[in-house]
């Protein structure tokens, strides 16, 4: 396996190299005038961009977009260039800026420095605050900032409607899970939907922080009310195949009175103002329910 010291020390050297003269690097930065051709090399920018952005500003989009596993602007995504996260893909629609996220690889920014291209990355988020500083700042830099602020405070509405029936739903222990045994605690985007729904974060009350793979004594131990799991539409009705075949999750108390709420994937896992959809839908499921 070929070392991958000469790629660290080169993107190191290029961000090194380009810092003084490359305006974007700097906090607060903002273009002078209006960009023309933006790149959306994130989910996240996608789904801000589509919802602020003329169309014909817009350049290209992560190719996940498209992707209704990741995404939930699959159809207004279609007819825009799709873009990897190669820098040639990026380079190759001629952006006059790049939106990128936390994940991006740094050789990836650095090649696009290099380029002179102006390549800004968003926070990763934690909260629905969170969310909306990004929103804010993606506004900011694509001189769009009432549309933004439009779409933030479209999301605090929807929050604030969520709050009138949250007592109802206040009683609930709920926690996600994957096949992995992988759940979220504080200071997730899980925790914080769940928050905005009313109920309550197994993981955090269990002092558990923003991620953590649990074995199977404890996972029996915690016996939450509701489990939350990605299902897809091909599923149907049934609990996922991971559940139904794992040895011991079916034993819990919340499977066998089937209280699993099975959620798209791409609306739990958006970090966008779409998440707000997120804890509406877990809300309603809570709501059908009762109580635990």
């Amino acid at each position: 396996m070929p070392s991958l010291l000469p790629l660290t020390l080169t993107a190191a050297f290029l961000f090194t190299a380009c810092d003084a003269k490359q305006p974007w690097r700097e906090a607060g930065w903002r273009p002078t005038s209006p960009p023309q051709r933006i790149v959306a090399a994130s989910v996240l920018a996608t789904e801000v961009l589509l919802a602020i952005a003329p169309r014909e500003r817009i350049a290209g989009v992560h190719v996940l977009a498209a992707d209704p596993r990741y995404s939930l602007v699959v159809d207004a995504a279609k007819g825009l260039p799709a873009v990897g996260a190669e820098p040639e893909q990026l380079l190759a629609v001629r952006p006059d800026l790049v939106i990128c996220d936390a994940f991006t690889r740094p050789e990836t920014l650095a090649l696009l420095s290099a380029a002179d291209v102006p390549v800004v990355v968003t926070g990763n988020p934690g909260s629905f605050d969170d969310i909306a500083a990004n929103l804010r700042h993606i506004g900011r830099l694509c001189h769009l900032e009432p549309a933004a602020e439009q779409l933030v405070a479209v999301m605090q509405e929807r929050l604030r409607a969520l709050q009138v029936r949250a007592p109802e739903v206040a009683a609930w222990r709920v926690m996600n899970l994957d096949g992995g045994l992988h759940t979220y605690g504080k200071g997730s985007l899980f925790a914080a939907l769940v928050a905005a729904a009313g109920a309550r974060c197994e993981a955090v009350e269990r002092g558990v922080g923003p991620f953590r793979k649990l074995d199977v004594e404890a996972l029996l131990g915690w016996q939450p009310d509701a489990l939350v799991v990605s299902a897809s539409e091909a599923e149907g009705a049934e609990l996922p195949a991971w559940i139904r075949q794992h040895p011991v999750i079916p034993m819990l108390p919340c499977v066998e009175a089937r209280r699993v709420v099975r959620a798209p994937g791409a609306l739990f896992n958006t970090t966008s103002h779409r998440l707000v959809e997120a804890a509406e839908f877990l809300q309603r499921e809570l709501l059908q329910w009762g109580k635990p």
